[in-house]
């Protein structure tokens, strides 16, 4: 029996990610089946931020595990900033479906603004790092 790698941490969060994004598909179902029973049994309000974190959930998940497995053993410098941000910036759709106005607030769009800041700081440094592999393996080969 063959040894597999373990996934990176960075790879498992994604998948994570994508998972509670599939499962986010069942309230987006029933908000868009039955508004009022969404609202009733869950309280939620908006079918479209709803479908936002679905959708976030299962794009961010999956880039962050194409991304894990692309730049294996990555730097911690880009990697924690991916998958904090990752999660962070699907996350904050949720609020959001419950109360549609939370936008507003002063510490929602701090901690959004933060979030877009790790997710762009790790996807960009991920860049980063997959590039200078390259450079480094072009100039040994």
């Amino acid at each position: 029996m063959s040894q597999r790698p373990a996934p990176s941490a960075l790879v498992v969060s994604g998948l994570a990610e994508v998972a509670l994004g599939a499962l986010a598909g069942w309230p987006y179902t029933l908000i868009r089946q039955d508004p009022e029973a969404a609202r009733r049994l869950l309280g939620l309000k908006s079918a479209a931020r709803v479908r936002q974190w679905h959708l976030d959930l299962a794009m961010l998940g999956g880039l962050t595990v194409a991304i894990g497995t692309a730049v294996p053993d990555a730097p911690k410098w880009a990697s924690i900033p991916l998958g904090v941000g990752a999660w962070t910036n699907a996350m904050a759709f949720l609020p959001l479906a419950f109360n549609p106005e939370a936008d507003r607030s002063p510490v929602y769009k701090a901690a959004a603004g933060a979030s877009f800041v790790a997710t762009s700081a790790g996807f960009v440094g991920m860049a980063i790092e997959g590039a200078r592999r390259r450079r480094r393996a072009r100039r040994a080969a």
